[in-house]
């Protein structure tokens, strides 16, 4: 089955209304047992994080707002290769360049008007393609609009935390 031919598919199943058809439960675990090295597991993937020596860290792994980013940009990317699919846009090599800047007062809590969390994320994407300027606007369009991450990241998600006993 092609690309477009699943995406065609899964686009069917998210218009039917058919509520359960539609969810995709994502569940894990990350521990961390000393030191600020994690490891996190999603099913049978490994996802390995740590900070860097200036921070505490080995420097053995991307740090957590590192791994962000590259989540951020590696879904984007599937949603325009997803999204070019369905519109019939031929594309090869898709490149999303990231850079945000955190700002460690909110992190210490020492200002309470500053985030902890990144105080702007900057996306720069490049499309290989035939396609023209509008078709690209189009599908740039799209993924702005599908994209999962970029949706959380921009969004309000709610999230619970409570301690385990």
């Amino acid at each position: 089955m092609s690309l477009a031919e699943l995406m065609r598919k899964y686009q069917a199943v998210a218009h039917s209304g058919q509520v359960d058809e539609c969810r995709e439960p994502i569940v894990g675990s990350t521990v961390q047992q000393g030191g600020m090295r994690s490891e996190g597991r999603f099913g049978r993937h490994v996802v390995i994080v740590d900070e860097p020596k200036g921070f505490g860290g080995e420097d053995s792994a991307a740090n957590p707002a590192e791994v962000l980013l590259a989540a951020l940009g590696t879904s984007l990317s599937v949603t325009l290769r997803c999204h070019a699919a369905l519109l019939g846009i031929a594309v090869g090599r898709i490149t999303v360049e990231l850079a945000g800047d955190l700002d460690i007062r909110g992190f210490f809590d020492a200002d309470p008007a500053v985030r902890s969390g990144f105080q702007d994320i900057r996306l720069k994407v490049a499309i290989e393609s035939q396609a023209t300027p509008d078709q690209l606007s189009r599908l740039l369009a799209a993924a702005d609009r599908g994209c999962p991450m970029l949706d959380t990241c921009r969004g309000t998600t709610p999230i619970t935390i409570e301690l385990a006993s």
